[in-house]
């Protein structure tokens, strides 16, 4: 297995953390857009000026861009953490166990989320990637590459195929956007979350860049780019200024799309969502550069909200449950409901303000020391009695 040389750190290396908590944010903004009735792919063409501009930026800055970025991020931890292993002594074996371990756990953890919150959550489609490429942690470098290569030709087929498939089915049922929250309030929606379960992080995985992704960051973990960026400080510019310009551009279309400015058919409909979704790879890896240089010049005079921002970041698991019932529970239309009037632009500033709150609880668990709580009981499932130990 060919893994980099681990260097013992007395204190969190920023930039991760700094740009996982920033992603939180993002993520939280994806979501409340699925509540207001402006997610991905929605006619906003209707609505007022203020929802529009949300609707258009959402599509050019926010859909298939967060996702990217969290899921680079989760496999840059995921090699972390088998290099960390192989620093220690840890045999093959025994790494293979936890990251199947980690794997199963994120698909149980995820499971719950989307049965009782938001059935579009992603930890499902992390567990499962983690168990479909894990293996890849234990091969060597040139083994990953050709595996992400491998991923993106898969990609390329898939994605403009599920996409016009979406495209199809929403003309088909009159649907005003690619995905509904279920309710709580009778038993056919949660006969729609409990079908939903098994499904939602395999059409993850075929429809969007999933594997891809997640693969491109085991390659950056093992370049440990994140944990020196200033040695990397050159190419990750190159990254951030050509990855985020590659994906606004081709964001475009589907933003002229939600206003009405294009009126395509099902098939050129789909294609155009699916630039959308694939030119999301680059926005992914693009804001992860970017907030790795902002690590950079911030590693030196940490405020505090900086280190509120990191300390939420190291809590990631916990706190993206956290906006994400704190989201739901203020915009779901069967809990206080104010999805239904608050807009496009509305939601977003909802989420911007759930994550505030939840920024002032990751600020005193930071200052205090104290682990997030789901992150805590994950380090258990997977380590067992030694969670404490090699964490």
């Amino acid at each position: 297995m060919s893994t980099p040389d681990a260097r013992t750190r007395k204190e969190r290396v920023l930039a991760p953390d700094l740009a996982r908590g920033f992603m939180l944010l993002l993520i939280a903004m994806a979501y409340a857009g699925v509540y207001a009735g402006v997610g991905f792919s929605t006619d906003a063409s209707g609505e007022g000026p203020l929802d529009r501009t949300a609707s258009a930026l959402t599509h050019l800055f926010l859909d298939n861009r967060a996702f990217p970025m969290f899921a680079i991020l989760f496999g840059y931890g995921m090699a972390w953490m088998v290099s960390r292993q192989a620093d220690r002594g840890t045999g093959d074996r025994e790494i293979r166990r936890l990251l199947r371990r980690r794997g199963w756990f994120l698909l149980l953890f995820g499971f719950v989320h989307a049965l009782f919150v938001f059935p579009g959550e992603i930890l499902t489609s992390y567990g499962l990637a983690a168990l479909v490429t894990g293996w890849l942690l234990l091969r060597s470098n040139r083994a990953i590459v050709r595996a992400a290569v491998v991923f993106a030709v898969f990609y390329v087929v898939t994605v403009p195929l599920a996409m016009i498939g979406m495209q199809a089915g929403m003309e088909m049922e009159g649907a005003e956007g690619s995905f509904a929250v279920p309710g709580y309030l009778t038993s056919a929606d949660w006969f729609e979350r409990l079908f939903g379960l098994p499904f939602g992080p395999v059409f993850i995985g075929v429809a969007y860049p999933l594997f891809l992704l997640v693969v491109l960051g085991y390659r950056a973990g093992r370049a440990r780019i994140l944990d020196d960026p200033q040695a990397h400080r050159p190419l990750l510019v190159r990254i951030a200024v050509v990855g985020i310009a590659v994906s606004v551009a081709g964001a475009v279309p589907s933003a002229l799309m939600a206003l009405g400015v294009l009126a395509p058919g099902v098939v050129e409909g789909g294609l155009l969502l699916a630039l959308q979704v694939l030119t999301g790879v680059f926005g992914g890896a693009g804001y992860a550069a970017a907030f790795t240089l902002l690590a950079i010049r911030l590693e030196r005079r940490k405020g505090p909200a900086t280190r509120a921002i990191a300390a939420m970041g190291e809590r990631s698991l916990t706190f993206y449950i956290l906006n994400s019932v704190l989201v739901a529970v203020a915009l779901h239309p069967d809990l206080v409901g104010l999805g239904t009037t608050v807009g496009g632009f509305g939601a977003l500033v909802t989420a911007a303000l759930a994550w505030s709150v939840s920024l002032a609880l990751a600020a005193w668990l930071g200052s205090t020391g104290r682990p997030g709580p789901l992150d805590a009981l994950m380090r258990r499932c997977v380590y067992g009695g030694r969670a404490r130990a090699r964490t």
